[in-house]
Formats: structure tokens, sequence, C-alpha cells
């Protein structure tokens, strides 16, 4: 459980993710755009790979163990009915007479039945695959789920870099121990790096995240049935499927009816219905025009900027006009450096957190001169400084 040094700590929550390692200065944050997750649903895996990679590489994370956190908008939970504890019986005051033993109970009903309640809960997620786990405690009996595509997306790009990943847990696991509310802090990290044991009982791995374990009421760990750790597919694609097929059903008779009518009626002649026909009236949209690379920016500024193009050997060209647009801008420190591996297949721009709105704006104008698609980030750094990644395309 975390044994490699330099553990990565990853806090995931409807917006994107936080992450730590003691080797960064700050925290980072990488926030979700509608292009890559909405509504916790991944829209494109292979861009949010791609840029998670572009993260880990600017930022120089070392591969290690990977807990992941997760927070209260990006599950789903269920408390589970537990069995009412009977009171211990009062010692007998008067003679004792012989009372009938009660009939032995059916062993493992109480496990089907709530065995039967996770696989009704899991059924009405929207999401075709899930990582789920019945976690129970002395005060709860509470089956959490999250989107397993959601959640792998982020991992594999840590993988495919060397880290593993090493568990998976709910924040309400900690209690009042860890306010989350903040997201990830140092104070925070320090109470998760200290309390080991609360990532064993809550993590949501078992057998390599390939099935879905189901706790049962005697707290032992059994896996459910396939037909749970899978949700099946298309359903609604099935439905929709069904209910199209009745309409042409239901039109062709209409169809054929009209024709046996026509065709024993007399033609008579159509007369066009009056209706008003409605335009829509057009309403201009006004678009703010967009900085230009000639836009003037704050000079002062542009001496504290630190600029860093990253690109392959193939992308020079484009590096070298980069170079230049942004220099006859006047900013002073623009440096640019070959990648020999990990090119990004995207291209995007890094913003530290006190970078300007108008410095972003004019930066992101003289990119959209080069780069015909990139993806613009930010990062909690305070070092003034802007990554730009070239990618494949």
């Amino acid at each position: 459980m975390l044994s490699k040094s330099h553990p990565i700590i990853l806090f995931v929550d409807r917006l994107g993710f936080s992450l730590y390692q003691d080797t960064l200065a700050n925290v980072l944050k990488f926030n979700f755009t509608s292009d890559l997750v909405a509504n916790m649903d991944v829209i494109s895996r292979a861009q949010l790979i791609s840029l998670v990679a572009t993260l880990i590489q600017i930022n120089k994370i070392v591969s290690s163990d990977i807990a992941i956190i997760l927070s209260d908008d990006v599950i789903y939970i269920k408390d589970l009915a537990v069995p009412a504890q009977k009171p211990p019986l009062a010692p007998p005051v008067l003679t004792p007479v012989p009372v009938q033993a009660p009939a032995p109970k059916t062993e493992g009903a109480e496990d089907k039945e709530c065995k039967d309640e996770v696989e009704s809960f899991l059924e009405n997620i929207p999401f075709e695959e899930v990582l789920a786990r019945v976690i129970k405690t002395e005060s709860m009996n509470r089956v959490v789920a999250v989107n397993k595509d959601l959640v792998m997306s982020i991992v594999d790009a840590f993988v495919t870099k060397g880290s593993n990943l090493d568990t998976i847990v709910p924040a309400f696991i900690y209690g009042q121990n860890i306010n989350f509310t903040a997201g990830l802090t140092p104070g925070n990290v320090k109470t998760v790096l200290g309390n080991i044991e609360i990532l064993k009982s809550g993590n949501l791995l078992t057998d390599q995240e390939k099935i879905i374990l189901f706790r049962n009421l005697k707290g032992q760990t059994e896996a459910l049935p396939t037909s749970v750790a899978k949700k099946p597919q298309n359903r609604r694609q099935y439905l929709l499927a069904g209910v199209f097929v009745i309409l042409l059903i239901i039109l062709g008779v209409v169809y054929v009816t009209s024709q046996g009518s026509n065709g024993n009626s007399q033609p008579q002649t159509a007369v066009a219905p009056n209706v008003q026909t409605i335009v829509p009236t057009a309403v201009p949209t006004v678009v703010p025009a967009i900085a230009t690379s000639s836009a003037t920016v704050i000079p002062t500024d542009l001496k504290t900027v630190n600029i860093i193009i990253s690109h392959s050997a193939q992308s020079s060209v484009i590096a070298t006009s980069l170079k230049t647009g942004l220099s006859n801008m006047g900013f002073q420190n623009v440096t640019d450096q070959v990648l020999e591996v990990s090119i990004p297949e995207k291209s995007s721009v890094v913003f530290s957190q006190n970078i300007s709105a108008d410095l972003r704006s004019s930066i992101i104008a003289e990119l959209k001169e080069v780069l015909p698609n990139f993806s613009v980030l930010e990062n909690q750094d305070s070092n003034s400084t802007v990554n730009i990644s070239i990618g494949k395309s």
C-alpha cells in the first residue's frame, strides 16, 4: 500500500482533479472541459489521456504508486438496510419455564436480500461500466459506485509512464478527519498518508479492478455476479429500436387503410389549410474581437514571463515561427526544446495562475496564427511560466 517513494495523491471531483506529489512545489489542478468530460461521462478518452500525459511531462511527475480519492459529487451511494440488533434478554426473576426454541433461520437470506438491493441500485447508474463496492463500518452499510471510464482514463496516462494504481477510496470514508471542500491541500495529504489503514478498508479496487466486490452483512468479501460487474450495454438503444419498429408497423397499417379508402371514394379537391408561417427573426450575435499578435500588452509583464516551447524535430519550423512571433510581441524570455520521446497527440498551452488575462489573450492569439487546434490549461504555480507543447496534430 503506497510502498514506493514519492506517492501520487489524486483528488477527483466533478470539475477535474488535483494532484499532489512531494516533488512538486504546489498542488496541481487539471480542469475538465466540455469536449473532454460532460456530466462525468468521458467524451474524448484519447484526448483526455493525451492532455494528462502532457501535464505529467511538463511538471516532471515521478512514477510512483497512486492513491485516488473520490469527491462526493462524482460517486453514487446508497445506504443499505442493516438488520436491527436484538436487545439482550433480561435475567429471569421467576421460576423459569420451558421455552420453545425458535425455528432455525435460513442462512444467507439477509445476504441475498442485500445483494439484490445492490444489483438493483447499480442497474440504475447511467454508465456502461462502474467500479463499485459495499463498504461496511460500525455506523453504516453503504454501496459506492463511480464511472469506471472516468477514473481509468485519468489513470491510464500515469500507468503508461510507469506509475501503479494502488487504491481508490471515497472521500466520505475519512469522516470528520478531513474537510475536502477546498479540494486537495497539503494538510489533507498529510492526514491521508498518516492513515494508511483507511486506504485499505475503503479501497474500491480488488482483483485488479476487473470485478466488483460485494461485502455481505457478515463482513465477508465475495464477488458479485458477472451481470453486475459489467452493466448491460445499449439497453436504451434496444428499447428505442423496438418502439421504432412498432411505429413502422402502425404507419404501414395506416398507409394501407388510406390507400383503400382513396380507391373507393371520389377524388376531392384538396383545400390547403390557412396556415400562418412564422419565420424566426435572426438576432445577430456580437462576437468579441480576439486580440491579435499586435495587441498592446504591459511591457513590465513581458520581462518577467518565461515561455518554453516543446516540440519534435518535425515541428521545428512551427516552433521557430511561434518563437519569432512571441519575441516580436516583446517577450524576452522565449526558449524552445526538442522532445525525442513522449510527443503529445494534441498541442496545448499551460499558464501558471499569475499570468494576467491580457497576456493570455495575446499569447493565445499568436498561437492561433500557427496552430490550428490546441488546448488551454492552467496549473497552480506562481512562477510566471507559459509551457507550450506542439503536438502531432
